[in-house]
C-alpha cells in the first residue's frame, strides 16, 4: 500500500517534470489520517528507493474532490474560530507575502471562492471557551451568522453536544467521507448511534507531540540510529530508556543535576506525557457490547506504562522534567536548541522554530509500549469542524468544507511541511518518513474530547509529578464520578441521533 506523503512527492514530481523545472529537492505532504491502519507496515515501505516513488501513480481519486461545481451566487460562507495558538499560523490569510505557507493559505481561500462563487469570511472569538457560547446563541435566536465554527480538541465540545446544539454530518449533503482527505477516526471514536457532530479534514491540520532527538549527541554517544529503529518496529519506550540512560553529564560541575546539565531525555511533564499513554496503544475508554463508552484505564498495561516511565523520569539523572509555571511561562528550562538534550518532547512549532536555527535534529514518533504492538499511535491535539444545528444552506456547507479538505492536501500541505522539513542546515528527508507515520496514524477519541481535561485523561503525568505509581488507587479516587459525565454526553449522542 503506498503512503500519502510519497504518493504527494510523486504527484509533485510529474507535474513539475511536465512544466520543463528542473529539481534539485522534493516537496512533503502530510499522511491522511487514517485510523486504525498498520504504520508498520507503512514504515517500512519507506524505505523504498526514489525510483519507486517516482512510479507511483500521481492522481489518486481519493485525495481529489469528486462533487459538483455549484454556483452560490456571492452568497456568504462565514467560519467562526477562537482564539488559539492552532488557528493564526495555518489557516487564514488576508494578502499574499511572498512566504509560501501564507501564499498557500490564500490560495486556498481564493480557489474555493472561486469554484462555488462565494465569499469566505472570517470572525475571531476572544478565547476558547466562547465557541458552545456562540454555537447557543446562533441556534437559541435562529439566526445564520455564520455557517461553521473551529473548536478546541476539548473545551465546549460537551456543551455542543448535551445542547444538541450541532448539525448532524452524517446528514450533510455534498459530503463524501470515503475520500481520503477525511480524517477516519472520527467515524470511529465521534459517531455514536448515526449521529456526528463533529468532523476534521486536511483543513485541520493534525496536532500531534513529536519525540525530536539531537544528530550530534547521538554521533557523540556513538548511539543507535532511531530512524532505523522506527523503521523496523523497534522504538519503543524500553529503547529510548536505555539510549537516554547513556546521556547525562554535570555539566557546570556544581554536584547537582540542574536545568545546567546534560541530559538523555527532557519533556514538559503535563499533557505531552498523555500521548505516552496513547503511544502505548492504551485509551482510557473503551467501548462495551452495547456500543456504550466505560472507563479501561485501570489495567496492567496502564500500570506496566507508569513504571516504564517513572523509571526512564526518576532512576539515574539522564532525564529533567518540568511543568508550567509563572516564573518560565511555558518556556522551556532547557532549550533543545541548547545541545544539552538527546530526546525531547515537541510539537511542531518547536519544529518550525528550530528549522530556523542552525541546530541539527530529527523527528522521530513517540515509541511503542513494545515490539509486538502493531502500531505507531499519535494522539491528536487538533480542533474539530461543526456547523449550528440551524444552519441555512447545508448543501452550501457540506460542499465547501469538503472541497477545503481536498484543496488543502493538494495547497496548504506541501508548504506546510516544507517548513517542517527544510531548514537552515540539511532538508531533513529521514524525518520525512517519520512524519509520515506520525500524521498517518494521528487520532481523535472520544475520552480525549470530551474529558473536560478530567484527571483520568492525565493519570500519566499526574502520578509522574506525584512520583507515584499506584494506578489502582489514583483510578479508583475518580472514575465513578467521571464516568457519570461521559454518561451524559453518551446519553446526549443517543437522544441527538433519535431527534433526526
Amino acid at each position: 500500500m503506498s503512503i500519502k506523503l510519497k504518493r504527494f512527492i510523486a504527484a509533485i514530481l510529474c507535474l513539475l517534470m511536465i512544466a520543463g523545472i528542473s529539481l534539485t529537492g522534493t516537496s512533503c505532504a502530510n499522511s491522511k489520517n487514517q485510523g486504525s491502519q498498520n504504520t508498520d507496515s507503512t514504515a517500512n515501505q519507506n524505505a523504498g528507493t526514489t525510483a519507486e516513488t517516482e512510479q507511483q501513480t500521481t492522481a489518486d481519486p481519493g485525495y481529489l474532490y469528486g462533487g459538483q461545481k455549484l454556483d452560490f451566487k456571492g452568497e456568504t460562507f462565514t467560519i467562526l474560530y477562537p482564539n488559539w495558538d492552532l488557528y493564526p499560523d495555518y489557516y487564514f490569510a488576508e494578502q499574499e507575502t511572498g512566504d509560501a505557507v501564507n501564499d498557500a493559505l490564500y490560495k486556498r481561500m481564493a480557489d474555493t471562492d472561486e469554484f462555488f462563487n462565494i465569499d469566505i469570511k472570517t470572525r475571531e472569538l476572544a478565547s476558547i471557551n466562547d465557541v458552545a457560547t456562540e454555537m447557543k446563541k446562533e441556534v437559541m435566536s435562529g439566526t445564520n451568522s455564520f455557517d461553521i465554527a473551529l473548536t478546541h480538541c476539548v473545551s465546549g465540545l460537551d456543551t455542543i453536544v448535551t445542547g444538541n446544539l450541532a448539525y448532524n454530518w452524517n446528514n450533510m449533503p455534498n459530503v463524501d467521507f470515503s475520500k481520503k482527505y477525511w480524517n477516519q477516526s472520527m467515524n470511529e471514536y465521534l459517531n455514536i448511534n448515526g449521529y456526528m457532530p463533529f468532523v476534521a479534514n486536511d483543513f485541520v491540520i493534525p496536532s500531534p507531540c513529536f519525540i525530536t532527538f539531537s544528530k550530534d549527541l547521538l554521533k557523540q554517544y556513538g548511539l543507535e540510529d532511531p530512524y532505523q529503529l522506527v523503521k523496523s518496529g523497534k522504538w519503543t519506550w524500553d529503547k529510548l530508556s536505555e539510549m537516554a540512560k547513556q546521556v547525562s553529564k554535570d555539566v557546570d560541575g556544581d554536584g547537582k543535576y540542574t536545568e545546567n546539565d546534560l541530559y538523555g531525555f527532557v519533556g514538559e511533564l503535563d499533557w505531552q506525557f498523555v500521548n505516552a499513554m496513547y503511544s502505548c496503544n492504551q485509551y482510557i475508554m473503551t467501548k462495551d457490547a452495547d456500543g456504550h463508552y466505560v472507563f479501561d484505564v485501570n489495567t496492567s498495561k496502564t500500570q506496566d506504562i507508569v513504571n516504564k516511565l517513572y523509571d526512564l523520569l526518576y532512576v539515574g539523572n539522564q532525564t529533567f522534567t518540568y511543568v508550567y509555571d509563572a516564573k518560565n511561562q511555558g518556556k522551556p528550562y532547557i532549550p533543545f536548541d541548547s545541545g544539552r538534550a538527546l530526546f525531547y518532547m515537541s510539537v511542531p512549532s518547536d519544529v518550525k522554530a528550530l528549522r530556523a536555527t542552525d541546530f541539527d535534529f530529527g523527528i522521530l514518533p513517540y515509541p511503542k509500549l513494545d515490539e509486538n504492538q502493531a502500531n505507531y499511535i499519535s494522539l491528536n491535539w487538533a480542533g474539530t469542524i461543526c456547523a449550528p444545528l440551524n444552519i441555512s444552506n447545508p448543501e452550501k456547507v457540506g460542499a465547501v468544507v469538503d472541497y477545503l479538505g481536498a484543496e488543502s492536501y493538494s495547497t496548504v500541505w506541501p508548504a506546510y511541511f516544507d517548513v517542517l522539513l527544510n531548514g537552515k542546515l540539511i532538508r531533513d528527508d529521514d524525518s520525512k518518513d517519520m512524519l509520515d507515520i506520525i500524521y498517518n496514524n494521528s487520532i481523535y477519541d472520544f475520552g480525549l474530547n470530551f474529558s473536560n481535561f478530567n484527571d483520568l485523561l492525565y493519570i500519566v503525568p499526574k502520578l509522574l509529578q506525584s512520583k507515584s505509581t499506584d494506578v489502582t488507587s489514583f483510578y479508583e479516587k475518580r472514575a465513578a464520578m467521571l464516568q457519570k459525565n461521559y454518561d451524559k454526553i453518551y446519553d446526549a449522542f443517543i437522544a441527538n441521533s433519535q431527534a433526526g
